[in-house]
């Protein structure tokens, strides 16, 4: 009999992310790129995360945002933390550590708008994943929305056999004192021994140990021990996860990744060519996945879709915010689709950016009016359909991001998203967190390592200035990397590079986004 982890690694806390794809002001813009109604989002929107972790996505979209959030995750450490992180920003959220089939018991639940468990679908018994289903069975209302992430097959075979034997030898002849983060350098050097004598499976196929390499050698080892070394470790098909869903009323929309959805950017047009008979199908996205070679699905349901008229469309998309986080000077912008690099074609949407040049919150209304209007000459800048497809090009590849509407953000979501960055800029917590909370965003922004020490100089000296940020990055780097080959010059200049573009742009933005 399982003890109350039920099989998973509760023996170390999870990774210190924030998943920007859970919030839900990006799933609206996904669902209108779609044609489809998204629920409001306002101060009567309900929110659920199952499984948050350390809750720094729950707790950041809860902070920046009118809506009320409700949290579940069985490890008691996990909540704790994310509990002592909300009470240091003034955040009213709902955790809890129930078990899964606790949490679907209790009376005391809203019903939701949203539901969301990122990863966590992988990890659990088969029980527990018919527990979730039954959860948003009952507990999503109609029209609302879930979003759910998982492991695929194909990408993942390969490490079948390397997590059987790590699994297997932290369970057998691990020390039982030591956590399995703790043992996974002697399991590592075990297989490493193994691999040493060229194991026959290897030399059959020998992409499988490349793969070893690099997605568990290589990768942080709190992920590899929660990632690997639960009893549970489910290689999902989209069809099989789909059919459980529709059993609780759900059908299925899109990728909460908004690239993941198009095509013509992705797949080449041979490939496209072979999927357009299976468009509609449940065979479609499981072959899209192959072609693709996607490892990790984050797919997004809604209880009752609803189709929106051209006019519906258009007022919710005149309601929508946006802005550029990207810094318009660069040229070499790439997107990250299924763990390739991507050139992001800035002539494809060089009309809608110049809008964006003053680092300001734009609506599609105003995109919309500036941009389609007939000018003197009879002539527009876009019509209506490319307004429409550029947008959804430059939010796909990351140069727009969609914000809260202006007349959302209160005083008081400004003043718990200031306290909960100045909290976490002071150094209080792990310094693995790498993101703060924008109430212009809605949730979370990935903040560098470099930037919080930057941010954290801003709030206490007036006197910032560019040679002061290239003296203090300069030591960093320094005490950081005392044997480094690049010379005294050339850290100078990058260092100088890099404060310059701080200050002029870095800075302001995340002013803008009311960061600090």
């Amino acid at each position: 009999m399982h003890s109350w982890n039920m099989g998973y690694d509760t023996g170390t806390n999870y990774t210190y992310h924030f998943f920007s794809q859970l919030n839900p002001y990006g799933l609206r813009f996904n669902f209108l790129s779609q044609g489809l109604a998204f629920p409001k989002i306002d101060h009567n929107f309900t929110a659920c995360e199952l499984g948050f972790g350390n809750g720094l996505s729950i707790i950041m979209n809860q902070a920046a945002t009118q809506a009320q959030w409700y949290g579940n995750d069985f490890n008691p450490s996990q909540v704790n933390y994310a509990d002592l992180l909300a009470q240091h920003g003034a955040i009213k959220v709902h955790l809890s550590d129930d078990a899964f089939d606790e949490f679907l018991g209790r009376d005391d639940l809203p019903m939701f708008d949203y539901i969301c468990l990122h990863g966590i679908w992988s990890w659990i018994s088969p029980q527990n994943q018919d527990v979730i289903v039954e959860f948003v069975k009952n507990k999503l209302k109609v029209g609302g929305i879930l979003y759910v992430s998982y492991n695929t097959t194909g990408y993942f075979d390969n490490l079948r056999p390397f997590r059987t034997i790590l699994n297997s030898y932290i369970q057998t002849l691990g020390d039982p004192n030591k956590n399995s983060e703790e043992q996974l350098p002697d399991a590592l050097a075990f297989i490493d021994k193994l691999l040493a004598t060229k194991p026959a499976y290897i030399k059959k196929a020998p992409w499988a140990q490349e793969s070893y390499k690099n997605l568990i050698c290589q990768k942080d080892q709190r992920y590899v021990s929660h990632e690997y070394t639960n009893d549970y470790w489910f290689l999902e098909n989209f069809d099989k996860v789909a059919h459980k869903f529709e059993q609780a009323k759900l059908s299925y929309v899109c990728q909460a990744k908004l690239v993941n959805n198009l095509n013509s950017y992705y797949l080449e047009p041979k490939q496209f060519e072979a999927l357009k008979p299976f468009i509609g199908t449940p065979m479609y996205e499981q072959l899209r996945d192959f072609i693709s070679r996607n490892n990790f699905r984050s797919d997004v349901y809604v209880k009752g879709a609803v189709k929106l008229s051209t006019k519906q469309q258009d007022k919710e998309l005149d309601a929508t915010y946006f802005i550029c986080d990207k810094n318009l000077k660069h040229e070499n912008f790439t997107a990250m689709i299924h763990g390739f690099d991507k050139k992001v074609d800035l002539k494809e949407i060089e009309p809608i950016l110049g809008i964006f040049k003053d680092n300001k919150c734009h609506s599609y209304q105003e995109l919309r009016t500036t941009l389609c209007s007939e000018q003197d000459n009879g002539t527009t800048t876009l019509t209506e359909e490319e307004l429409f497809c550029k947008m959804v090009y430059a939010v796909s590849h990351g140069m727009l991001q969609v914000a809260v509407p202006p007349e959302q953000i209160t005083k008081e979501l400004v003043e718990r998203c200031l306290k909960l960055n100045y909290h976490l800029l002071g150094g209080n917590q792990n310094e693995d967190i790498r993101a703060l909370v924008s109430p212009v965003l809605g949730g979370g922004v990935f903040v560098s390592d470099l930037d919080k020490v930057l941010l954290s100089i801003a709030l206490k000296r007036k006197d910032l200035s560019t040679e002061l940020i290239t003296d203090i990055i300069l030591e960093i780097r320094t005490s950081s990397n005392p044997d480094s080959s690049i010379t005294s010059q050339e850290s100078y200049d990058l260092a100088q590079k890099y404060a310059q573009e701080f200050m002029q742009f870095s800075l302001p933005l995340y002013r803008t986004l009311m960061v600090i």
